[in-house]
């Protein structure tokens, strides 16, 4: 469940510009979001995931195809190969090369640059006064969501709320409290901290 919670963070960090015309398409606003972050040295967020009777917080940071995502009960770091993952229950860390289906899966950003393969773009009907509201509707099935709806509130370059809907489920909204862009990040922020966790046994799937 956690890797496809972190499978909608893809849209939570999206550079969306506000100040667009209403001529312009749902599409041509999620081309811009991939044109920001794939430009963008380095990005940061703050979120809250809430589905079912759970609520967690998280934050992320991100450059380029590296992402590294932290809540109290899982954190994950992907340094473009290698993907670290950390289970605060069992105090076990994965360690795997991912496919590129699972990079999808669990990339914060990965969506972004590739949605038009994997979705169509529209402006929700009856769109609320003070904000944008874009539903992406997934080609296939077999991505096992219904649709999401992404908020982005006018006089923000960022979303303020996305909303999943499975094809069977719970669904799960995320907040976002704080995304800006940083400098750039060094390499080992998406490099499992091993040192940190000195007693976690890893599990090598490679």
């Amino acid at each position: 469940m956690i890797r496809k919670i972190l499978f909608i963070l893809s849209i939570v960090i999206l550079g969306i510009s506000s100040s667009a015309t209403a001529a312009e398409t749902a599409d041509g606003l999620l081309k811009k979001a991939a044109a920001k972050i794939s430009g963008s040295a380095g990005l940061t967020a703050s979120f809250t995931l809430d589905y079912g009777s759970q609520k967690v917080s998280g934050t992320m940071k991100a450059a380029g195809k590296k992402f590294t995502l932290q809540t109290s009960s899982s954190s994950t770091w992907y340094d473009g190969k290698n993907m670290w993952t950390y289970n605060a229950k069992n105090a076990e860390t994965t360690l795997m090369n991912p496919t590129a289906q699972e990079v999808a899966e669990a990339n914060p950003l990965s969506i972004v640059n590739s949605y038009s393969s994997n979705f169509t773009a529209a402006f929700a009907k009856g769109q609320a006064k003070g904000s944008k509201t874009i539903i992406l509707t997934p080609k296939s099935k077999q991505m096992g969501y219904k649709s999401v709806h992404v908020t982005i509130p006018d006089g923000s370059v960022f979303p303020s709320k996305l909303v999943v809907v499975p094809i069977n489920g719970q669904k799960v909204t995320v907040t976002i409290t704080q995304v800006k862009s940083v400098p750039k990040l060094p390499d080992s922020s998406f490099i499992y901290p091993k040192s940190k966790y000195p007693k976690v046994e890893i599990v090598d799937l490679r």
